[in-house]
């Protein structure tokens, strides 16, 4: 049986595919798909950037590892360039795939993610 902690990640990890596949499905039909997602990048950079800042200020003692620093790095470029797509009205189509592609990696990961919950069994979360 899963523990409450667990079921809450599942149903939080549940209904953020769900938003990412909303997202999708409402740029495409109306044709908006390029603005949509680069506002689900700045929301989902802005989240992983936020909830990494709130872990260290619980955490005593700080010690910032390599890969925690170039995840955050990407996020922050992630966020950068999704707001220059936004405010360049998608003019350059190589950003705009660059944000397909993010779009893509963070549904990819959250999809693993709900994989791993269901694979492995954990006494605690993170």
């Amino acid at each position: 049986m899963m523990s409450k902690s667990d079921q809450g990640v599942i149903i939080i990890m549940l209904v953020l595919i769900l938003l990412y596949l909303a997202v999708w499905a409402m740029g495409y039909f109306t044709h908006k798909l390029p603005c949509y997602i680069a506002a689900l990048n700045i929301v989902t950079a802005f989240a992983v950037v936020g909830y990494w800042a709130i872990r260290q200020l619980q955490i005593q003692q700080h010690h910032f590892e390599l890969r925690e620093m170039i995840v955050l790095g990407i996020e922050v470029i992630i966020f950068i360039a999704a707001i220059y797509t936004i405010a360049s009205g998608n003019k350059y189509k190589w950003i705009t795939t660059m944000q397909y592609i993010v779009f893509g990696i963070h549904l990819l990961m959250l999809l693993l993610g709900l994989v791993f919950m269901f694979t492995f069994k954990m006494n605690k979360l993170m």
